[in-house]
């Protein structure tokens, strides 16, 4: 297993977790219950494949709305009417911040999420998603209205939005920033969004904040849910990639995250097709 290559590669004790100043030597690093985010999150911060897919995908929604925008603009002149104003809606979390360092520190001090997680947000430093900005910002000076619905939590409203306007991004205010309340379903959300608004893009790393129709399903429905929503991939869905985390994780546990590290061990390995 992963866990024993690791430990014997590191024969000596190593001082990690900077927050919390742990030493840990190989018999420790053997029992963490983090190790299985160790190479997901090194591919997230350190790849330059990620870096290119998420610049690609963030330029090609760019050119995809600047069409769709002209179209809808020629349909409303056609129609002699003005429709509802264009609308872009937006997921946070490693969609647009970059939260992976807390990620990281999680892993060097063996802590399971929510550990650290309000701390990170209080320092509203996340720095942004490679392309993020420049789509935002093409995408205001089209007319684009820009809604950022996320479940971080209406607690956090004030860290969050410190942390985007630290990036200079536009739409950051109360009207446009939607947090969780009662729910992390999307739907009820984006509805009210729809309103006053016609939602032309959603853009996230979780299948979820692209449809309703992903959410808390298994993982045989969320693979062929892909299916209904392919047409529009690309155009009025935008998947980023998230290897570290998110409802795709939450679907091998069949949402149960009490399970026991244990377990959740277990699912991994049991859902694996391996080569026959």
């Amino acid at each position: 297993m992963k866990k024993s290559i690791l430990a014997t590669a590191f024969a000596t004790t190593l001082t990690i977790g900077s927050l919390a100043g742990i030493s840990i030597g190989k018999a420790e690093l053997a029992k963490s219950t983090q190790e299985h985010l160790v190479a997901s999150t090194n591919w997230f911060q350190t790849s330059a494949e990620n870096k290119a897919l998420q610049i690609q995908i963030y330029n090609q929604a760019k050119e995809e709305l600047a069409e769709i925008i002209a179209d809808k603009k020629k349909k409303d002149k056609q129609a002699k009417k003005k429709g509802l104003h264009p609308a872009v809606v937006l997921d946070l979390d490693e969609t647009v911040l970059d939260n992976s360092p807390h990620t990281a520190w999680a892993i060097k001090n063996n802590a399971a999420y929510p550990a650290g997680w309000a701390d990170w947000v209080k320092m509203a430093k996340a720095d942004l998603i490679p392309g993020a900005k420049d789509f935002l910002l093409a995408a205001d000076k089209m007319g684009v209205e820009i809604f950022y619905v996320s479940n971080r939590t209406v607690e956090e409203k004030e860290d969050t939005m410190k942390n985007l306007k630290l990036h200079g991004l536009p739409n950051v205010d109360d009207k446009h920033l939607l947090l969780k309340a009662t729910t992390s379903q999307k739907g009820p959300r984006q509805a009210e969004i729809s309103k006053t608004n016609e939602i032309v893009m959603l853009i996230g790393d979780n299948a979820n904040d692209l449809s309703d129709i992903f959410y808390k399903a298994d993982l045989k429905t969320r693979f062929e849910n892909v299916d209904k929503i392919a047409g529009e991939l690309g155009t009025k869905y935008i998947q980023l990639p998230n290897p570290m985390y998110g409802d795709w994780e939450g679907a091998i546990y069949n949402y149960k995250f009490d399970k026991t590290d244990d377990q959740k061990t277990m699912d991994r390995y049991n859902v694996l097709k391996p080569m026959k």
